[in-house]
């Protein structure tokens, strides 16, 4: 999976209410720092389901803000860390 398959990714997004969204896709899950929230800008791939991040942010649910195509939602300029 190379950075434009990732971009063309259907998700369904998370906030953490923070800077972060959670990324549910079928090829895997990504955390985003969104920097409309003072973020960095970066879609990493993690291997922790979204339990598991709402654990390790310290919020016990999360925001459901629907499914959207990754380079649509984050930006096609989003740095990606496969």
């Amino acid at each position: 999976m190379d950075k434009i398959d990732v971009l063309d990714l259907v998700g369904t997004f998370s906030w953490g209410f923070s800077d972060q969204f959670f990324i549910e896709t079928e090829e895997g899950n990504f955390v985003w720092s969104d920097p409309g929230y003072s973020g960095n800008n970066v879609l990493r791939k993690v291997s922790f389901n979204h339990y598991q991040w709402c654990r390790k942010i310290g919020i016990r649910v999360s925001r459901d803000k629907g499914s959207h195509i990754i380079g649509e939602y984050c930006g096609r300029s989003v740095n990606i860390q496969l």
